[in-house]
């Protein structure tokens, strides 16, 4: 009996169900969010056609004190003119960033806020039609978070340059925390503008924006981490000028499994009356550009590893530029060029720490420098070769110095400046002869 009664108590359609059924419990219609307490905008009058001005409606559902605020937008087009101040830990839901979608067609700031904590923005989609307006502005905010977020401006080729000044977002006073992930920003004058550090973009896309991120520097202080991201555009000029520019003095940049296509300069790193980071990092990264791959102009102790320069159109862009004014020192492992196995030596100032695949350059060494023997086999443990790659001269295994040309000899300079050749004859006996006192290249 018990279990026939439970049978057919969980068999009983929900639209059965009353207030007396169940005291205390209110039933409504189920929604997709991720909390019980989300307040639905089409409760409070929200349309979500396009047409209407949803604007008041979303500001009455945004309107709570007692309680954090969970805010939900289910599928639709949701037209307003602004955007109501979110409080401390509030969380707007949508059902999927293509399907729920804020729209403004006027030049303002949409999303501002201000000494805001840990507020969450997901599945949702923000499309700014205004040439000047901006999308999102955070100003003195902690940890806020954009997940699985589509914020779409109007710039085109086709209508350069009338949104240039569109914006899609703007981290500013020391803002921080700030994570980006699998996000899409495109279609900007600028995709991203920051002058702070410490925020995080991950899993996400920068497509189509004149340039994508603006590191504004000049202040010490912005910097930015970017993990497995995608930067692309097409190859109009008018669409996309570059990917990233820090423009003047900026802190630490970091780039980790970074793909960069579809630019006129895919990189342009620090400027050389402003100054630029005081580090910034390239590993395992992907560029392509029609003119300048990675621009180097100012920053202190770049670091790249693991980068791959590619062709963008059929003329070869220049890969990596360095101005050893703004970057006399800095370190490459492992740049793979499209034209040549290595980039050339001659691309780098003369204090970098170069290590290529078939070569390595290197300033100097300090200290006690060891080459050591393999365990077995006559290999050399050093030669110095020729620019057609003839040994030269040679440490064998055991240890002697040896030259492999009978005219090469040793050149010693005396107590008085001259220079002097050693060679060894036929019959075994040392010669001398003179070199002047021009110390010999050869």
């Amino acid at each position: 009996m018990l279990a026939a009664s439970l049978g057919a108590a969980v068999a009983l359609p929900l639209a059965a169900c009353t207030a007396s059924d169940a005291p205390g419990v209110e039933f409504r219609s189920p929604h997709v969010t991720d909390a019980p307490a989300a307040r639905n905008v089409r409760d409070f009058g929200a349309v979500g056609d396009g047409t209407a001005d949803d604007t008041a409606a979303i500001a009455a559902a945004a309107a709570v004190k007692d309680r954090p605020l969970v805010l939900y937008l289910p599928a639709g087009r949701y037209k307003v003119t602004a955007w109501p101040d979110m409080p401390d830990f509030a969380t707007i839901l949508g059902d999927g960033a293509d399907v729920s979608i804020v729209m403004c067609e006027t030049d303002t700031t949409l999303i501002a806020l201000r000494k805001r904590n840990r507020v969450r923005f997901a599945r949702l989609g923000i499309f700014m039609s205004g040439p000047k307006s901006t999308a999102v502005v955070l100003s003195e905010c902690f940890r806020c978070s954009f997940d699985a977020v589509v914020i779409r401006g109007n710039h085109l080729s086709d209508n350069h340059p009338r949104y240039l000044q569109q914006r899609g977002v703007v981290l500013e006073a020391n803002t921080g925390g700030t994570a980006f992930l699998n996000c899409d920003i495109n279609n900007f004058g600028f995709g991203l503008v920051t002058s702070c550090i410490q925020n995080y973009v991950t899993a996400s896309k920068f497509t189509s924006n004149y340039i994508s991120v603006l590191g504004t520097g000049n202040d010490h202080n912005a910097g930015l981490a970017l993990t497995n991201v995608e930067f692309v555009s097409d190859q109009d000029p008018h669409t996309t000028d570059r990917h990233l520019v820090v423009d003047g003095a900026a802190n630490d940049w970091w780039l980790t499994n970074v793909w960069f296509e579809g630019a006129e300069i895919a990189l342009s790193v620090g400027a050389l009356d402003r100054g630029g980071p005081a580090q910034f990092g390239m590993i395992n990264c992907k560029i392509a550009a029609r003119s300048v791959g990675l621009d180097l102009i100012y920053c202190r102790q770049p670091f790249l590893a693991n980068v791959r320069f590619d062709e963008e159109l059929d003329k070869p862009p220049i890969e990596l530029r360095i101005d050893p004014k703004g970057c006399p020192e800095g370190t490459a492992v492992n740049l793979i060029s499209s034209a040549a196995d290595d980039i050339g030596p001659g691309v780098f100032p003369p204090h970098w720490q170069v290590q290529g695949r078939t070569s390595m350059i290197s300033p100097e060494f300090m200290g006690t420098v060891i080459a050591k023997a393999k365990p077995a086999g006559n290999d050399d443990i050093f030669q110095a070769k020729a620019a057609d790659g003839a040994v030269r001269s040679a440490v064998t295994a055991g240890g002697t110095w040896l030259s492999d040309r009978a005219e090469g000899g040793i050149v010693l300079k005396d107590a008085a400046g001259a220079f002097w050749r050693v060679t060894v004859g036929t019959d075994g006996a040392l010669k001398t002869s003179s070199l002047g006192r021009q110390r010999p290249h050869e």
